[in-house]
């Protein structure tokens, strides 16, 4: 299982999102949290598939802490970056909250089918989607304890 981000190392999260207004409203949401993480961002989804299959399973450290994945993707989709997170990475058992616009019941059901830990929807109002964001990182990076491989 994945571990827990430790005291000694900054929390990295991949945000792989194509729309760039997404981006800013994400960022800013992350910003907002007041903790210090890495964010690595990631524009399509074959990019985010070659990146996320080329971290080794023996350097943790690069290792995302938590994904915040859209559906909609240029080259893949978040469903297929979904499926590929759970089988072929080496994280295997990372936090993805699936960051969405769709209200489509069978999407929903989908993500959480794949293992998705969390669907949100991004909201129409930018103060509110920057709300989301902060809530969501603050949960998942300092709020939560996860399993460990030990």
């Amino acid at each position: 299982m994945h571990s827990p981000v430790s005291e000694s190392s900054t929390p990295q999260i991949f945000v792989i999102e194509d729309n760039p207004a997404d981006v800013r409203m994400v960022r800013e949401g992350i910003d907002a949290t007041e903790i210090d993480v890495a964010v690595t961002e990631i524009n399509s989804g074959r990019q985010a598939a070659e990146r996320l299959t080329a971290i080794e399973a023996d350097r943790p450290e690069t290792h995302p802490d938590l994904i915040l994945l859209d559906l909609n993707l240029p080259g893949k989709s978040g469903f297929d970056l979904l499926e590929l997170i759970r089988e072929e990475t080496a994280f295997p058992d990372v936090p993805v909250v699936v960051v969405s616009s769709s209200e489509n019941r069978e999407d929903i059901n989908r993500v959480y089918e794949q293992s998705a830990n969390a669907y949100v929807m991004k909201p129409a109002d930018p103060d509110d989607y920057i709300r989301m964001i902060d809530a969501t990182v603050d949960f998942w990076i300092t709020t939560v304890t996860l399993a460990t491989n030990d």
